[in-house]
């Protein structure tokens, strides 16, 4: 995995690489300050921990958009989940980067985050109250939701098309990411509602068209000359994609009537697809 998360980040643009960046910071630096005997629990709570009880609770609101930055390693198990999240979310942001430019970017992460995290706080508030169960702290943390809103929006652009899941059905695209989270919640015995949250969230942004919230290219351009974003950014390596030099949109290649009734699967879309089910691989 540690490879092919090298090969991966090499490939990334600025804004992927500072997300990555800043996850490796949160996720590790509380791990090393209490080491040193330092208090980091309160620091994580205001600034991570996206539950009920915390943001709602407690009033703390910085987790809803933040809590994509951190998940706790308290094991072995948990540095592996980690890095697998954070390959999840090198597979597919770069593309979103590419086609919004760095700038536009970033704030669509956020957006996004905030969105997804509001869902999932909706979710487990209603889960409580109509099943009597405790779930106040239960969390959502790490870029999970970030990869999974990437896939539902790459799904949405061939909603009728029909792909494979795990080599065993062919559904149409647009049930393809409320399918991995079916198999998610069977697979760990409970709902995962961060991935629902996503899925819903992802569903909203494109019916409503929420880019539209988003800075134009003309004002990110110059939001970019005025903060020297680029040269600051600079340290992280990789490239700035300039909010003005972005790449078109490809054409559409499929022709939906035509080929709404066969299995299509467009380049770096499956997961969880064929018969290799490594998310490593």
């Amino acid at each position: 995995m540690g490879l092919a998360l090298s090969t991966q980040f090499e490939r990334c643009p600025t804004g992927t690489r500072l997300l990555a960046a800043l996850y490796g910071i949160s996720c590790g630096g509380p791990l090393v300050l209490s080491s040193l005997g330092l208090p980091t629990d309160a620091a994580v709570w205001r600034l991570f921990l996206c539950c009920t009880a915390n943001v709602l609770g407690r009033r703390n609101l910085a987790p809803i958009i933040l809590s994509v930055l951190y998940r706790p390693l308290g094991s072995g198990q948990d540095a592996l989940l980690a890095l697998t999240e954070l390959q999840m979310a090198v597979s597919f942001l770069p593309a979103r980067e590419q086609e919004l430019g760095s700038l536009r970017f970033l704030l669509w992460l956020g957006m996004n985050s905030a969105g997804s995290n509001v869902l999932f706080l909706l979710f487990l508030k209603l889960y409580s109250k109509l099943s009597g169960y405790c779930a106040e702290f239960r969390s959502n943390q790490g870029p999970w939701s970030l990869a999974v809103i990437c896939l539902t929006l790459q799904a949405l652009e061939h909603p009728h098309v029909r792909t494979n899941l795990l080599g065993l059905v062919e559904i149409s695209q647009k049930w393809y990411p409320l399918a991995i989270g079916l198999l998610l919640s069977a697979l760990n015995g409970s709902v995962q509602w961060e991935t629902f949250a996503a899925v819903l969230f992802a569903y909203i942004w494109r019916t409503f068209r929420l880019d539209r919230a988003l800075p134009s290219s003309h004002t990110a351009a110059k939001l970019e000359d005025q903060l020297r974003l680029p040269g600051l950014l600079g340290m992280l390596g990789g490239h700035w994609v300039p909010a003005t030099s972005r790449p078109p949109r490809q054409p559409r290649q499929l022709r939906e009537p035509r080929d709404a009734g066969r299995r299509v699967e467009p380049a770096g879309f499956r997961l969880f697809g064929g018969r290799g089910h490594r998310l490593s691989d």
